[in-house]
């Protein structure tokens, strides 16, 4: 440990007092911590360079610039003492700052933990991979620190599509996989009688990482507003996480357009998490509110010659949830799989997009005193409502209120031989038997109890009010249906005493409940947006136009528009909807629009392109040859050579200023903004098109974007730039070039459809000056 002198500590000083004001300005955090402001006192260790060791109890100064962690091993290493006695790191109310860069850019630790019973309290750390991270840490304290603004990843998803390669992976964390690859603001591993509390962590990626964590309390936490998880277990177990906030914890949404989270969740257990209590927590607007999932250990996934009975009873077991709110996730408010024992009581779920619970082969599980409204409103498949569960067995569903869901309670069983070749499935079974509704109130649900190939299930005492059918059966054996309940297993005693032995003070539930409902959503290039002050948020954009929602302001005064061309800037008449456009075309123009609020300081700016052109563009039917034209060979794929020649055989050509056509399930002339091309029976498969324009691009380094389902091939200068030649689902594709001076760039895009749902979109982006 190395003492300060005289004047550094001075200085130190100054910038501990101005990193607590820094720390306490971020809007999103009002009210956060750190709490106060030390006064320099003799103990105090000034950290002006990586690489600061602490060994005792002392205070940490920090300066206004920031410290880059170079070897990814903490710009502060603290070490706990040989035999065990606490020691306690206050930060002194300050900010400790890695990097200024975007958040995608942030590297390294800003502290590292190591050893018994360590205390760290009391500032701020952002600019990093990962903020703090302790190991073989047991008794660990973390109290009273802001941890936001750390790393995130850009999103590639936009409003109008979704971007496949922004999918989680949260199945593997043997090696440390999630806080390497996804970053975090407090990562604890290894860690026995830890303690969490009063973290505040917004606008990066992930809250707090738990990697066999035990005995632990996790409490009074607001971890929200992120593009990953709130909090993340693994193999952890016995545990208390209660009190937190966990809201809008998502990616992969955009209200009205897709619903798919892609894998993120306000609480992740992974991998054999066990025993754990999850009590009174605000879980809302998650991609999964909680996502529990046995792990791929416990199904003995990738395992050769695994043995059926490692996995007999593995899984995600015997936890309680309790009197969380689990609502407007954009897939699951709870899924937990392949797992038994779990009790999941006074709930409530609301409005999530697929259902509430997914309880997929889970076992011995009670679903009991829960609130269930209006869930699975954007289901597929087989899941969609209140309860769904696939092979499970011996559930209990039992006092529940079921309201305007899609579906009530669905148990099913399926074929589904992956799973039934798996040690998992060989152990412990397959198929929905043995399970129980009982005693539960169904109000305006279209199908309160759907049962298919179902086994021994008993459906009792139960509560129909404006119905439409109370039972749905089909395949299986036939429900035992009961007009008097038979006795349910007692849990409202238990329930009680966890509930009564909770530590922390924070009142969770209800702190946003202005911000209730799905459509509160709004996604980021980074993460949702946290409603604390006026943005514009890039809507539909094309090469002719580009829309913006202005949100978050009362009223809007005025607009205005910086671009080298005749731009044109305008307020729908929504009064929240600004459009971009240009009088000319030929001309690829970066813009920055601002909007004006009437209250003082609201202001918001965007960017983006605007680049209508004029393309020469042929469509043609695959399989259709002109009168008198010699046959050309066509397959799914067409040969690209074949393809060209079609295209040349076609003597019909149109002008089109952009090429944004979303064809869905339809054909061209359904798609087509050009009457000549409306007047034309094209038939919604086996089409091509060829199209071809010259844009001019000023000095810079530039990226064009294409949105394909099936066949695309870009040209870029007479070169191939993108070549995705086969039938796929709808795809994002990228391709960046520069342009050294001001010229015209020849464009050329080759598509075809196959068969199903198609699209083909290209826009542009300004990535900056050339370097």
């Amino acid at each position: 440990m190395r003492r300060a002198p005289l004047l550094p500590l001075l200085l130190a000083t100054i910038s501990a007092v101005l990193g607590a004001r820094i720390a306490r300005s971020a809007p999103a955090d009002a009210g956060a911590t750190p709490r106060t402001t030390d006064p320099i006192r003799d103990d105090t260790v000034l950290v002006d360079r990586d690489d600061v060791e602490v060994r005792a109890s002392c205070t940490l100064a920090f300066p206004a610039t920031p410290i880059a962690d170079r070897a990814g091993d903490g710009v502060v290493r603290i070490l706990g003492r040989d035999d065990g006695a606490r020691i306690v790191i206050d930060l002194g109310g300050a900010r400790l700052v890695g990097g200024a860069g975007a958040p995608e850019s942030h590297a390294g630790v800003g502290i590292l933990v190591r050893g018994r019973n360590v205390t760290i309290r009391n500032g701020a750390i952002a600019g990093f991979k990962v903020a703090l991270h302790a190991e073989d840490c047991d008794g660990l304290v973390v109290e009273d620190l802001v941890t936001s603004d750390n790393y995130a990843q850009r999103l590639r998803s936009t409003p109008a599509a979704e971007d496949g390669t922004d999918w989680l992976f949260p199945h593997r964390n043997d090696g440390g996989e999630w806080i390497r690859e996804h970053g975090a603001g407090v990562s604890v591993r290894r860690a026995k009688g830890a303690v969490v509390r009063r973290v505040t962590s917004h606008r990066t990626q992930n809250g707090i990482v738990l990697d066999r964590v035990e005995g632990s309390e996790i409490y009074d936490n607001d971890c929200s507003f992120l593009s990953g998880w709130g909090i993340a277990m693994w193999r952890s177990a016995s545990n208390t996480v209660c009190r937190n906030s966990l809201d809008f914890c998502i990616r992969g949404y955009s209200h009205g357009v897709y619903n798919r989270g892609q894998d993120s969740a306000g609480l992740l257990m992974f991998e054999q998490c066990s025993g754990n209590v999850v009590a009174l927590n605000s879980i809302t607007h998650g991609g999964d509110g909680v996502f529990g999932f046995a792990g791929r250990e416990a199904l003995g996934e990738g395992a050769d010659g695994a043995a059926p009975d490692a996995s007999r009873g593995a899984g995600c077991n015997g936890n309680w949830f309790i009197g969380n709110d689990l609502s407007f996730a954009a897939a699951h408010g709870l899924e937990m799989t392949f797992s038994f024992g779990n009790r999941i009581v006074r709930n409530r779920f609301e409005s999530n997009a697929i259902c509430g619970i997914w309880g997929g082969y889970a076992r011995d599980t009670l679903v009991a005193g829960n609130d269930f409204r209006r869930n699975g409103a954007m289901g597929y498949g087989g899941e969609r409502g209140g309860v769904n569960m696939e092979h499970a067995q011996r559930t209990v569903v039992a006092s529940n209120t079921f309201r305007e869901d899609r579906v009530g309670v669905r148990l099913w069983t399926d074929a589904d031989e992956g799973i039934r070749r798996l040690p998992w499935g060989v152990a412990n079974g397959m198929g929905a038997e043995s399970n129980r509704i009982v005693a539960n109130a169904f109000s305006k649900v279209a199908v309160p109890v759907e049962l298919i190939d179902a086994r021994a299930t008993t459906v009792e005492a139960n509560d129909f009010d404006d119905c439409a059918a109370e039972l749905v059966e089909s395949g299986g054996e036939p429900a035992t249906v009961r007009a008097q309940a038979g006795e349910l297993p007692a849990w409202e005693a238990e329930a009680e005493r966890i509930v009564a032995a909770l530590p922390g003070e924070r009142a969770a539930i209800g702190r946003r409940e202005e911000l209730r409902g799905r459509e509160r959503i709004v996604m980021r290039e980074h993460a949702p947006y946290a409603w604390d002050g006026p943005i514009l948020v890039p809507g539909t954009a094309s090469q002719s136009r580009a829309t913006f929602r202005a949100i978050g302001f009362g009223e809007i005064a005025g607009t205005d528009v910086i671009g080298n061309g005749p731009l044109l800037v305008g307020v729908a008449a929504d009064g929240v909807t600004v459009e971009v456009a240009s009088k000319d075309t030929g001309f690829a123009t970066p813009f920055t629009v601002q909007v004006r609020g009437k209250a003082r300081g609201e202001r918001a700016t965007a960017k983006g392109v605007i680049a209508p052109g004029a393309w020469a563009t042929r469509i043609f039917a695959l399989d259709a040859v002109p009168e008198g034209a010699e046959p050309v060979a066509l397959g799914a794929v067409p040969d690209p050579e074949a393809f060209r020649r079609r295209a040349a055989l076609e003597t019909r050509e149109f002008v089109l200023k952009e090429l944004d056509f979303d064809f869905a399930n339809a054909g061209p002339s359904q798609a087509v903004p050009d009457p000549d091309v409306e007047r034309l029976a094209f038939a919604s498969d086996r089409f091509g098109l060829v199209s071809e324009t010259t844009l001019a691009f000023r000095p810079g380094r530039w990226r064009a974007v294409v949105e394909s389902d099936d066949g695309v091939r870009l040209f870029v200068d007479g070169k191939v730039a993108i070549e995705r030649w086969d039938i796929h689902g709808p795809t994002t594709d990228r391709f960046e070039f520069t342009v050294a001076e001001r010229r015209e760039v020849p464009l050329r895009i080759e598509y075809f459809e196959n068969d199903g749902f198609s699209r083909l979109r290209l826009r542009f982006e300004h990535l900056g000056k050339a370097e």
